[in-house]
């Protein structure tokens, strides 16, 4: 292991000028060093504005894919990413923020690596795309090192890539919040409106029932509220369907260890029962393996994602001596901010 650390080392040492045009020319302007950086403004553009996740710490995140990058441990990763689905970008963040916790918190550091926990259990596609290299316990004896190199990324890149994104994001957080709290204004209204309906009703029977010949003008009155209300129900029953992408589990798979759609089915409904859906592999050539799918579980059986994906909202299964692991499905954003222009990045 002390080989991989000096290797690292020198890794950090050659490579990291080569991240950041700044460090061989003076003049470079703002314009010029945010072409350079293109794909990093995608990349957390897409995080931020289309999975919606904190900006500080998908800054964090690409500025440990660069210290990937600089030690070669996977190269034109972040370039490989943005190729990708926005639910595989998603799961490898939520990978990266392990390796950030760990780097961070040195209690958590120890006690992870000292319970010998299985990396690809853990940090599967960290290990797939590094083929193996970084290791939760390569980590933790390079803490020190890591910490400086992705601080020098965070101050040198990615607060100057970001830095106006960061304004937009600020933005655009605030419009969110705003728009959930008048959604949630409109939602108490309608409750209230339809109380009011069912109160007028509820009294007009009443009124209906004492008088011997109701008024023509009473009964129209109570047709049109009934009406209204049946309307109301049925909106609300329609609102009760659940979408397809809520009753999604990402599933991702070993690269080298090959699982078919059809070993995937009768897994999952031998352990819980005729639940699926569909099953969506991802498309590759006929030489290739697909690295992850989508599982759609039925209308009537989507409370059992959460006995799939269990409480921590990520679960192993071993499937003909093969892993699995399942996570919640992350839709992408289909309408991102208006503020928002693709002539920032």
């Amino acid at each position: 292991m002390a080989s991989s650390s000096s290797s690292s080392s020198s890794y950090f040492s050659s490579s990291y000028s080569n991240t950041d045009p700044s460090s061989s020319s003076m003049g470079v302007t703002r314009e010029e060093f945010n072409a350079f950086h293109k794909i990093d403004r995608t990349l957390f553009t897409r995080l931020v504005f289309g999975l919606h996740r904190d900006m500080n710490q998908s800054s964090q995140v690409i500025g440990f894919l660069f210290l990937l990058e600089q030690i070669a441990y996977a190269r034109d990763l972040i370039a490989f990413l943005i190729s990708l689905p926005d639910a595989f970008i998603d799961a490898v963040a939520n990978e990266i923020v392990v390796c950030l916790t760990l780097l961070y918190n040195q209690n958590y550091s120890a006690l992870l690596v000292a319970d010998n926990n299985d990396d690809n259990s853990i940090i599967p596609l960290i290990m797939s795309v590094t083929g193996g290299r970084l290791t939760l316990r390569f980590l933790h004896q390079n803490r020190e090192t890591f910490l400086f190199v992705l601080g020098k990324n965070l101050n040198d890149i990615c607060n100057r890539a970001f830095e106006d994104l960061f304004v937009i994001a600020e933005m655009y957080n605030k419009e969110r919040l705003l728009a959930l709290e008048t959604e949630k204004i409109i939602e108490e209204m309608k409750k209230i409106r339809l109380g009011v309906q069912q109160e007028t009703v509820n009294r007009l029977s009443v009124q209906q029932e004492r008088a011997s010949t109701p008024s023509s003008s009473v009964t129209e009155a109570t047709r049109k509220i009934n009406a209204e209300t049946e309307e109301a129900e049925k909106e609300e029953n329609k609102e009760e369907e659940i979408p397809a992408d809520d009753r999604t589990v990402f599933l991702t798979f070993s690269k080298g260890y090959p699982i078919s759609e059809e070993e995937v089915r009768v897994y999952f409904e031998k352990k819980f029962g005729e639940v699926i859906e569909a099953i969506q592999m991802k498309e590759v050539k006929e030489d290739e393996q697909p690295l992850f799918a989508k599982m759609v579980l039925k209308m009537q059986c989507a409370s059992k994602i959460e006995e799939i994906v269990r409480a921590r909202c990520k679960n192993k299964f071993t499937i003909d001596g093969k892993h699995v692991w399942a996570r919640k499905f992350v839709p992408k954003n289909p309408n991102p901010p208006a503020s928002f222009s693709s002539s920032y990045i």
